[in-house]
């Protein structure tokens, strides 16, 4: 049995985290077995410890840093962290299971990631201080704002734009989403390597995901989402949707 690390949020939230829905759609999409335990953030790295899981990197003092997702595998006594490693192992481990980066594709898959996150920045400062705010409870929001505000070298809720900043900002991230529109304009199908999904689609459906459950579903900001790129993005969601099991 493969067992998941996720992060606990308020109710009625299950998996909030980009990168966590990455994990979760490749795991959906292959159909293997899993059961998730959720964890507080502080909690988080003692359990992958105790676990066996290595830490993802270093933090900016230098201690170790413990992320989810992360699973172990009980079948093979692994425990792997990071989204793309993930893929990588299940791909591996399981090769009759449908291959979430196809043979030769590793490269562009790796390159896609890196392009699509730095592409998709301007996002960021709108969904980061607000994560704090009304996805997680007090115990994890502390922590995510502490962590978060030194990666960035200033409290969080300074890098929100607000005011006048507010649609220059919202601009900026509608031409992010622009640019992958056209990536995805490229294909012959519904997906960016036509009509089976792959790692590319399962992030940018994470970030979708993510995105509406901040923003939240019936807000102004995600409906205008819902609009943009003649509404391709909530059909992109719905396309995935087979795949978005958070039942586990």
């Amino acid at each position: 049995m493969i067992v998941f690390y996720d992060l606990l949020a308020k109710e009625p939230v299950k998996t909030w985290s980009a990168n966590v829905w990455k994990a979760r759609y490749v795991l959906n999409f292959k159909g293997l077995p899993y059961r998730t335990i959720y964890h507080e953030y502080p909690d988080l790295a003692p359990a992958l410890k105790k676990a066996g899981v290595p830490p993802s990197g270093t933090k900016t003092d230098g201690r170790p840093h413990y992320t989810s997702p992360s699973i172990t595998d009980d079948s093979t006594g692994s425990a792997i962290t990071d989204s793309y490693k993930i893929a990588q192992y299940l791909d591996e481990t399981y090769p009759t299971t449908p291959k979430v980066i196809p043979p030769r594709s590793e490269a562009l898959q790796a390159t896609f990631c890196a392009n699509f996150n730095q592409t998709v920045g301007p996002l960021y400062p709108i969904l980061l201080p607000r994560i704090p705010r009304v996805l997680l409870n007090p115990v994890s929001a502390e922590y995510y704002y502490n962590t978060v505000s030194a990666i960035f070298g200033q409290p969080l809720d300074k890098i929100e734009p607000v005011g006048d900043q507010r649609p220059k900002a919202w601009a900026d991230a509608r031409a992010a989403w622009d640019i992958v529109n056209g990536w995805l304009s490229k294909s012959s199908g519904p997906y960016f390597m036509g009509d089976s999904p792959t790692f590319a689609d399962f992030v940018v459906g994470a970030m979708l995901q993510m995105t509406r459950v901040t923003l939240g579903e019936e807000s102004e900001e995600w409906k205008e989402v819902e609009m943009w790129n003649g509404g391709r993005w909530v059909t992109f969601l719905k396309d995935l949707d087979q795949y978005a099991s958070i039942e586990n």
